[in-house]
């Protein structure tokens, strides 16, 4: 591939510089509306508690808010744990596609929750239902079919995120859960040039995204976006296109709380370790819920997520 092109895009002096031409509205807009963690290098840890360090093992923890022994592998199926987006529906009294997991792997639709059909789903080649389907939805469920993705296992990242935000527009959920993979795709792949590509693009997804949300009435200035991954990559040459345990890197992850009920602080580092297994208590915090009662083995909030935050 053209490592020159690859170059003039992304690289500048600085790893400040270099992220901001990767992720420009992240670091430029996002940021200064709330924090990011994960930066090792400046004493911000962000990691999972699972020692697999792969795809199942990692949704299910940021899902449930633990380490989940039984999830060995990426096969898709359903589990018994309770999930957060569950628990969220159960408490508020919210109807079945007020929750919502729109993603690209066909493995989330099973992920998500521990029961078929406790709130709607949308995950891997599958249309949205005819009667709440948009022009939109119905043209993006067609085209699904027409766009070659790197594996067969999940679909174009861009159907999932195009039909994520149509669904926010017309369902207006309160609680939405988008899963992309086509970052983890293009590694596996040894592109690193469609990698870097990719997260560009995903960078333009956080803006479209952010920048709905203020427009809709009911979401503007009450809305907390959440963002992080399932696992880190591997640091050398040889290893960056894997994951797993063992692999130095892989347990390197990093989350950003974006919103009004966070701080605007930016990057904070350094800071304490924060786990992946937080991110279930942090978000029930957000909406006025005891994490302890949805799993009281679930990994604690994150200070400086949440406006009291005394932390460094």
């Amino acid at each position: 591939y053209d490592l020159e092109r690859t170059r003039k895009r992304f690289w500048r002096d600085t790893p400040e510089e270099r992220r901001a031409a990767l992720l420009p509205y992240l670091w430029g807009t996002l940021a200064p509306q709330g924090i990011v963690l994960g930066d090792k290098w400046k004493g911000s840890s962000v990691h999972p508690r699972n020692p697999l360090l792969f795809s199942a093992p990692g949704y299910m923890e940021i899902l449930t808010g633990q380490y989940q022994p039984d999830v060995v592998s990426n096969d898709v199926k359903r589990y018994p744990h309770p999930t957060v987006l569950e628990f969220v529906r159960r408490e508020l009294g919210l109807g079945r596609r007020q929750v919502a997991t729109i993603g690209s792997w066909e493995g989330f639709a099973t992920l998500s929750s521990s029961e078929e059909g406790a709130f709607f789903t949308n995950a891997g080649y599958e249309r949205i239902p005819a009667d709440m389907a948009t022009a939109r939805m119905a043209w993006l469920g067609d085209l699904q079919f027409e766009i070659m993705a790197l594996w067969e296992e999940g679909r174009s990242d861009a159907v999932t995120f195009n039909l994520a935000v149509e669904y926010l527009k017309t369902q207006r959920p309160r609680l939405l859960y988008i899963a992309l993979g086509e970052s983890d795709d293009w590694a596996h792949a040894r592109r690193y040039d469609r990698l870097l590509d990719y997260i560009n693009v995903f960078d333009a997804y956080l803006k479209t995204l952010w920048e709905t949300v203020q427009s809709l009435d009911g979401y503007s200035g009450r809305t907390t976006l959440i963002v992080t991954t399932d696992h880190g990559r591997g640091v050398t040459p040889a290893d960056w296109v894997e994951h797993d345990e063992g692999i130095e890197g892989s347990a390197d992850i990093w989350i950003a709380v974006i919103g009004p009920d966070t701080p605007d602080r930016g990057e904070v580092a350094p800071y304490p370790t924060v786990h992946q297994a937080d991110v279930a208590a942090t978000l029930l915090r957000f909406f006025g819920l005891d994490p302890g009662a949805f799993n009281a083995e679930a990994g604690p909030p994150i200070p400086a997520a949440l406006q009291a935050d005394s932390a460094p």
